[in-house]
């Protein structure tokens, strides 16, 4: 029987697309690159993201020297990462699992050979003889199913619906490694840009220092003015070793996102190189609807759910007998002497052929509470997916607020910091005119410096609130330069 004549069902031209013998074809393509599905098997929509693949220099230091941006270092996530190696081995192991469920489709071909040597005694009147034989005894058997009453079609339907529902939860972790970076990035670029910006408030604070200290030789300021700018002074150095304390936090933190150690050094490019998004292209119910469509988290459930119906025609089937054929073809090869010689002979062929019918009439109750179990089953997937429905709809809502709210405070912080500049430059011409006090110029300074930080954390803010509502929908975005 040729290969074409037992795969006949495939076709001789398509053996190496089917799952039983190419089952990674149905799997994601690497780790670091989403699945999408074909018409063949998926019945979700494709996703239309692209992922990131660029070359990765091992030194952790980009080609041109420069530091990192957001997209190069989403592209050592994906890279290095085990989430990602992760999934993809679990998505490849449900391919293998799908292909292997296809087996029950072929014939089962098996072959069985007993050889050796026998010497049976036995009685004959007034004395005794032996039987002396070498034998080998070879068979092939081959069986085939003809009719099982939907156990294969269904064992395979919930295989595959587990292999979707791999490949799309291995999507989601991609999108929940590129939000992770994004999120870890722009909180350690804001550490950064806080760790200057306390460097320059030490400046300022040393400079009025300085001012203060100039005046009180010129006995144009008192002995308390200058204690007001030496505590400025004390504080701002204390902002320095804090901010560089949360910077060392938030690179280990970085690197835990990346999947790297945390000892590795690497350069990123500063917080006031990324671009601000100015607003979102659509309203919040319109995004509901995008992530009840594109979410591959949602998709991977409703796989689920339908992997449980298939399970449920599975153990229904099992109330049904099942029909095939059974051929056996085998030579007996012996050799015997009885006693002494004359030795003789044999080479005979056996073989069978039969239809074979199975049918289990009573298995105590356990087939009934089968399909009682795969309903249940089927409920809880339904019930997950509600939640998850429910969770993600919640998701989406309030990411798509917290951008607004946190695009309002970024031009809020936009106009105070030019304010504080304003106001702290106006202050320390006058204290050096002698118009204004020293307290005044202090809570000046102290008002820029926060202003500073405001402006900082909510452009931090208002970056990983734009990504949150892209990783809401199902999407992987970065703000356009």
């Amino acid at each position: 029987m040729t290969p074409c004549l037992l795969l006949s069902l495939a076709g001789c031209n398509t053996l190496t697309d089917r799952p039983e013998l190419s089952p990674d074809k149905f799997a994601p393509p690497s780790a670091q690159r989403e699945w999408e599905p074909s018409s063949a098997i998926a019945r979700q929509r494709d996703l239309s993201q692209s992922s990131i693949a660029a070359a990765v220099p091992q030194s952790m230091e980009t080609e041109s020297g420069r530091p990192f941006d957001l997209s190069g270092l989403i592209d050592i996530a994906l890279r290095h990462n085990p989430r990602t190696r992760r999934a993809w081995e679990a998505a490849r192991s449900a391919a293998a699992t799908y292909g292997a469920s296809r087996s029950p489709y072929y014939p089962q071909v098996s072959v069985e050979s007993d050889s050796g040597y026998t010497r049976i005694p036995f009685e004959l009147p007034g004395a005794f003889g032996a039987v002396k034989q070498w034998q080998t005894d070879n068979q092939v058997a081959l069986t085939y199913t003809l009719i099982d009453f939907g156990r294969r079609a269904s064992a395979s339907e919930q295989a595959r619906e587990q292999l979707i529902a791999a490949n799309f939860s291995a999507n989601r972790t991609i999108q929940d490694v590129v939000f992770g970076v994004e999120q870890t990035f722009y909180a350690f670029d804001a550490v950064e840009a806080a760790v200057e910006a306390a460097r320059i408030n030490f400046t300022l604070a040393k400079a009025d220092f300085d001012s203060v200290k100039q005046r009180v030789d010129l006995g144009l300021a008192t002995q308390p003015e200058l204690l007001l700018a030496q505590e400025r002074l004390a504080q701002s150095r204390f902002d320095v070793a804090n901010a560089d304390q949360l910077l060392r936090d938030a690179q280990a933190n970085l690197a835990v996102a990346l999947g790297i150690a945390a000892d590795t050094t690497f350069e990123v490019q500063p917080l006031y190189n990324e671009p601000v998004p100015k607003s979102l292209s659509q309203d919040v119910e319109t995004l509901i609807a995008e992530a009840r469509r594109s979410r591959p988290d949602l998709a991977a459930r409703k796989a689920q759910v339908r992997a449980s119906d298939a399970a449920i025609e599975q153990a229904r089937a099992q109330w049904f007998p099942t029909v095939g054929t059974a051929g056996v073809y085998g030579e007996n090869v012996w050799n015997y002497t009885f006693g002494g010689p004359p030795s003789v002979q044999i080479s005979t062929p056996q073989y069978s052929a039969m239809l074979t019918i199975k049918w289990d009439l009573f298995t105590g109750f356990r087939r009934l509470n089968d399909v009682r179990k795969a309903k249940a089953d089927r409920e809880v997937a339904s019930a997950d997916l509600k939640t998850l429905e429910i969770d993600a709809v919640a998701e989406v809502w309030r990411a798509y607020y917290e951008f607004q709210s946190s695009l309002s405070k970024y031009e809020y912080a936009q106009s105070l910091f030019a304010s504080s500049q304003e106001s702290y430059a106006a202050n320390s011409e006058s204290y050096r005119q002698g118009l204004s006090t020293i307290v005044e110029l202090l809570t000046a300074q102290r008002d820029l410096a926060n202003a500073r930080y405001t402006l900082i954390q909510s452009k931090s803010e208002l970056l990983t609130a734009y990504a949150a509502v892209a990783y809401s929908i199902g999407r992987v975005d970065l703000p356009s330069k």
